[in-house]
């Protein structure tokens, strides 16, 4: 009787054991993966320009995810390993249905006499961007400098006309707050951007 009633104990504390591991690990994946982002400012609307010269203001976007990011074609390896990365999650969001219909693609140049629309459309054509969803932009000189502004980038020109400065790429979601900041290249992390992505649809 003894052996009996331990062994009813035992399957007791078991089982409580069991579930206090299911728990625990239903708490730690809703924490993993259904952590709500936090905003981190509101940014503020911006017109500049598209290829076609017709004006591009960020408010027409709302309503979707934007991922951002700050180039100057004439770059030699971060810019261009930006886009490259961007295009395979292009492709990705494309397979779940989410590309240019949930989320944008914003590339903004900060050269505006190198980058040209014509460069520009090279570029795009280079690296098969699909416009569909992603905006090439460009501006005067003072207009996208008011949009770096915006965005804390820092951009110094050097005097063979290339530029050094700061590599980050941007989140925003649907009412364009911003949301999320990760690196450029080979420091941004896809798999991460894409659940953030998804995440932010979501919402």
């Amino acid at each position: 009787m003894q052996e009996k009633g331990f062994i009813q104990r035992y399957g007791i504390y078991l089982a409580a054991l069991v579930l206090a591991i299911a728990a625990a690990g239903v708490m730690y994946y809703n924490h993993q993966y259904n952590q709500k982002l936090p905003v981190l400012k509101p940014m503020e609307d911006f017109t500049l320009e598209q290829l076609d010269g017709k004006p591009f203001h960020l408010s027409q976007t709302d309503g979707k995810v934007r991922l951002v990011s700050f180039i100057f074609t004439n770059c030699p390896d971060v810019c261009p390993a930006t886009t490259a990365y961007m295009v395979q999650m292009q492709e990705q969001l494309k397979q779940k249905g989410l590309y240019a219909s949930q989320v944008d693609f914003l590339s903004i140049s900060f050269d505006p006499e190198r980058d040209t629309p014509e460069v520009l459309q090279e570029y795009a054509d280079r690296f098969r961007v699909d416009q569909s969803g992603w905006h090439i932009l460009r501006g005067e000189q003072t207009a996208v400098e008011k949009v770096t502004k915006s965005f804390g980038i820092g951009v110094l020109k050097q005097p063979d006309g290339s530029y050094v400065h700061t590599m980050v790429t941007f989140l925003l979601d649907k009412q364009h707050n911003l949301r999320k900041m990760y690196g450029m290249g080979a420091d941004m992390n896809t798999e991460e951007i894409m659940k953030d992505m998804e995440l932010l649809a979501d919402e």
